[in-house]
This record gives structure tokens, sequence and C-alpha cells, in this order.
């Protein structure tokens, strides 16, 4: 992924602006992510990702049949129009994001994140709005996984050490003493597709063992580690590459020597720092602004590394067709050999006759202009239905279809499936005319346009002169297609920073994972056939 992060220099402005006035893509690789310190430090030992010819998909049937196996993501979703406001310090994401029931992958998508005036749409972008909600975003996702104290525990005594030493500062750091949650653990194999599988502890129960390793200091001393408890939660991520033996008498007085660099490494760096480095839980792997359109992709740390071929596409269907105004930014990824897409967009606005036709026009444009690079093919670009799973999500500003007398009759007494019957969406979904084969879940929120600042009641319901009526409707939303997806939650959040309500969806997401014990299993077995 660190290739993605050349450090260029700032272009000249006007160069920004001739190239959006003349509708120049940028590079596909042209997005933002945080620094991977697994780049140069990785956390679990894995090599640097191979290259991309390594990770195309499979497509042998055999393959996925024997050598494949389905685990589910919870992916969250969020689209919110913010109308340009910038967000304010004490400002609670909790809701919005979910955090009382934490996913694996966030993709959030941001509706006119800097005002749509004539500098934001013809010049350069402002991206300062954009650093505060990433602060904000980081804050609340890693807010429950901060660093804990870690306390030395003397209570018990230690394991005796394999080369005692009268001299030697014994220090005990057990599993009990640590109390530090590590929450979402996923049950996939946590090592690189490409690297060979380590073996793990088999037995009801893990026996008492008893490391010890001798580390010279810069002043000459030596001091010795000694643990004792539970082999399987004693080791941090970068530390799961030592050897786990079934018994004490397998362990022969030794540590590998990866557990050994391991060790001195954490001695090197401070316990406290690679702890620390565990406890981020949660990364931006990617994001990208066009105008107002913005979106940012956060996967915990463990998930990272499985997530490759990251490519972003904005297409501006605005002014003149093209401006950034209006339009989509879409991210195509991989994720283990699932190939997964999100679309966030900001469709034509307006209730007039022909603004709906327009919206499916800019839902034709995007589908149509959208071009990743094949993974197979490099002479047919993929378009975004050629991903497995896809979502699509953002202030797709399509309205009700009736009298706003009746509109608001009918939010007062709570009446959401009759409202819906008069959904231009839901009747778009319904025909297959624009989102065929697309899927929605249960819409049980009020409308989420338009309201007054800081308040909930929509505009309109107190007139005032020369103030347009605008209508209610459900403006926000979030759709998929593919298979393999099953929606556990769709709400609407208490945000009332603009005149949207920010929507969410949580998922469960079926991806593909290769079992490399299947592999090497059948490999190991060949290979035993033909052996003298």
């Amino acid at each position: 992924m660190k290739q993605h992060k050349a450090k260029l220099s700032e272009p000249f402005w006007p160069s920004i602006v001739m190239k959006k006035w003349l509708n120049i893509r940028p590079k596909l690789h042209a997005f933002s992510e945080d620094e991977n310190e697994s780049d140069t430090d990785s956390d679990d030992g894995i090599e640097p990702k191979p290259s991309s010819a390594r990770l195309r998909r499979r497509k042998s049937e055999t393959l996925r049949v024997n050598y494949i196996t389905k685990k589910d993501v919870r992916l969250m979703i969020g689209t919110y129009n913010v109308a340009g406001k910038k967000p304010l310090s004490e400002i609670d994401l909790s809701e919005w994001l979910c955090m009382e029931e934490p996913a694996d992958m966030y993709i959030l998508g941001f509706q006119e994140v800097v005002p749509l005036n004539a500098s934001n749409v013809l010049g350069a972008e402002d991206r300062r709005p954009i650093l505060k909600w990433e602060s904000l975003i980081r804050s609340t996702l890693n807010k429950s996984h901060q660093l804990r104290s870690i306390y030395k525990s003397y209570s018990a005594p230690p394991s005796p050490p394999l080369s005692p030493s009268p001299s030697n500062n014994i220090e005990t750091i057990t599993k009990s003493e640590h109390k530090w949650k590590l929450t979402d653990l996923l049950d996939w194999p946590e090592y690189s597709l490409e690297k060979p599988v380590q073996p793990k502890v088999t037995g009801t129960k893990l026996r008492r063992v008893s490391t010890s390793v001798n580390l010279s200091l810069k002043g000459g001393l030596k001091r010795v580690y000694h643990s004792s408890g539970n082999l399987g939660m004693l080791w941090s991520e970068q530390e799961e590459k030592i050897d786990m033996l079934n018994s004490i008498d397998d362990l022969s007085d030794k540590v590998s020597d990866e557990g050994v660099n391991a060790v001195e490494k954490s001695e090197k760096g401070g316990i406290e720092r690679e702890m620390k480095k565990s406890c981020s839980k949660f990364v931006r792997i990617v994001s990208k602004q066009m105008v107002g359109i913005y979106i940012s992709v956060w996967v915990c740390q463990r998930l990272r590394r499985h997530v490759n071929n990251l490519e972003v596409v904005p297409v501006g269907v605005g002014l003149m067709g093209y401006m950034g105004n209006k339009g989509s930014v879409s991210i195509s990824m991989s994720l283990f050999q699932t190939r997964l897409c999100f679309v966030t967009s900001h469709l034509t606005s307006g209730h007039k006759d022909g603004s709906q036709q327009r919206r499916n026009s800019d839902v034709y444009e995007i589908l149509q202009r959208t071009h990743f690079s094949s993974l197979l093919d490099l002479e047919e670009p993929q378009l975004i239905p050629s991903h497995d799973r896809i979502f699509w999500f953002g202030d797709l500003n399509y309205r009700l279809e009736m009298p706003d007398s009746l509109v608001r009759d009918q939010i007062s007494t709570r009446k959401w499936d009759q409202l819906l019957e008069f959904d231009q969406l839901r009747k778009e979904l319904t025909s297959g005319n624009t989102f065929d084969g697309w899927k929605e879940g249960k819409i049980d929120f009020p409308p989420t346009y338009k309201f007054e600042p800081n308040s909930d009641t929509y505009v309109g319901e107190v007139p005032r002169e020369g103030e347009k009526r605008r209508t209610p409707a459900w403006c926000d939303r979030i759709l998929w297609l593919g298979n393999g997806i099953r929606q556990l939650s769709y709400w609407s959040s208490d945000l009332k920073l603009s005149d949207h309500r920010p929507v969410s969806a949580l998922f469960s997401v079926e991806v593909e994972v290769l079992d490399q014990r299947k592999l090497e299993r059948v490999l190991n077995f060949t290979s035993a056939g033909f052996s003298p």
C-alpha cells in the first residue's frame, strides 16, 4: 500500500483549476491514506505485499470449492450531507458510527463537505474541513480502544528460569494483569495470503510454560524476561511468529530465533510502544475528495493487510455535465479474495418536472464513466457492476410524489410504508429502470430532509415570507448489489449540524478467504507421494 504514498510536490493551483475545467481525470491512485507502520516494522512479521500479479483473483472453481472458505465481515456504511457546515469539536459521532456494535470496516461518505460556491466548484478544493472530520472520526472509532495501563505483578512466584542467575532482575507479566481487551478478533487466518501457515497449539488446555530470553542492554547489564500463563494470549501480533509447542517437553529450553528478534524489537522500542501500536484499532486506508463529495474508508488494524488493489475514480456530472458539484467518488478494492466497490454520490436536486429524469441520467453517467483497471484483462476496464459486492450511498435526492400537506400529515402519524409508496427511488428499484437488481433495507425512520437549523422541525411548518416550501423526503439512502450481503440494521442519527440527518447501515458481508492449510495439506501430500 505504500506505493500509493509517493510524496509529490504540491501542484500549482492554476494547474488544478485547468485540469478541473478541462475534465482531465486524476491518476487512479491519487488518494490519501494513513501511513502504514507495518511496511517497515510489521506488527505480525508479514513480508511486504507481493506484486499485483500474485494477487489476481482466483477464478478456478476447483480452487474455490476445495481451498477457499467463506467468512463474514461487518461493514458499516454511513452518509451525511453536512450542507457546507464545519464540524464542531463537541459533536458526537458515536450514534452515527454505531459504536455500541463496532464493525470491522467503516465506509463514510459526505456531501457538501464544503459550500458549493463558485470558488470551490471552479477553483482548488478546500481540505480544511476534511482534516477536522477525519480527526473526529479517528477519535470516535478509537475511543474505546485506548491503551490501558499495564502493571507488573509480583504476587505469584515466577516460573524458574531456564538459565538462572542471581543477578538477574526477574519480571513477570501475566495475562490476568493485562486485562487488555482485544475486541472483534475475526475468525480468519491472521497471516498473509502468500505466507506459510505457522503451527498452532492443539489440545483442550494450554499448559503453563516458562520462557527466558537474555537481552543485552547498553549499559552491559542483562535483563531476563519470564512469562507464565496462557501462551496463546501472551504475545502480541508481532510476537505470534514464536513457535507454539504442545508441551513443555517440546520446548527444549530454547525459543525460536524469530521469537528472539520479536522480543528484541519490543525491548528496543519499549513494550508500551509496541502494545500502543496494536491498540490503534482503526486506520484510514483511503480517502478522496471531489469538491463537496468526500469518501473515507477505515479498517481495523488486523484487517488492513488483507485489503489490496485499491483504486479511486471520481466522476463529475454537475455544471456543463462534468463539474464536481454533483457526481460520485467510487472506490474499488479486494478484501481477501472478494472484489468490493463503494460509490458515494450527490445527484441532481430539485422537485420540479424533469428533476427525477436528471437524477436517473446522473446514475447512468456514473455507471458508464467509472472505469477501474482490470486485474485479468488490461485492455478491458472494470466497471462498477463487475465487482462481487457493491454499495451505493449518498444524497441521491429522490423525492416524494405527493402533495406537501399530505406528506406532513403522514409524517405526524409516522406511516412510513404509506409514504414510501410515493417515493421516487422505491419506484425505480421496483421497476428496475435505473437501479436494476439493487436492494434497500426497510426504512423505519423519518424523512431525512429538510430540517430547520439545530431543530427537529421540517422547513415550511412555520411559513416564512420568501422562503421556498421544501417537501420532506428521504434524500439520503444506502443501496447494495450482489450476493452474500445481509443488512443488520438501517437507521438515521439525530445530528442537527445541517438540514439533513445522517443515515447509517450495518451489514454482514461474506468474503472468500484462501485457506492455506487445505492448500498446503494437498501440496505436502502430493510431494510425499513422489518422494523416493
